[in-house]
């Protein structure tokens, strides 16, 4: 597991070219900004099932293998902070955009 504070706060974005681990980011809601929801773009290809689970939640997204360009979002109204897991979890090969957003 890994976490790059590169760019903390609300927002992430990162390209995965290495299948072999996990990578944990936080997502912190400022205190003076108005959230109505989160966001999740996944844009690429991979050779077999992904998740992308929020940790502190319980949920996950499982995303199929081969082309992708997707977004997922839900209600979100900015009092958590949101931990996310991209887990290669069958995939071993290929090259995705990952943007996390609130």
């Amino acid at each position: 597991m890994s976490c790059d504070c590169k760019n903390c706060g609300d927002h992430r974005n990162f390209v995965v070219t290495d299948f072999s681990k996990k990578r944990v980011d936080t997502l912190i809601p400022y205190k003076n900004k108005t959230y109505v929801s989160y966001f999740i773009k996944v844009k690429g290809n991979v050779n077999d099932t992904i998740k992308i689970q929020m940790v502190n939640y319980g949920g996950h997204y499982s995303i199929p293998p081969g082309e992708i360009d997707t977004l997922l979002n839900a209600d979100y109204y900015g009092k958590d902070t949101l931990i996310w897991a991209f887990d290669p979890y069958r995939a071993t090969k290929g090259k995705l955009k990952i943007e996390y957003g609130l």
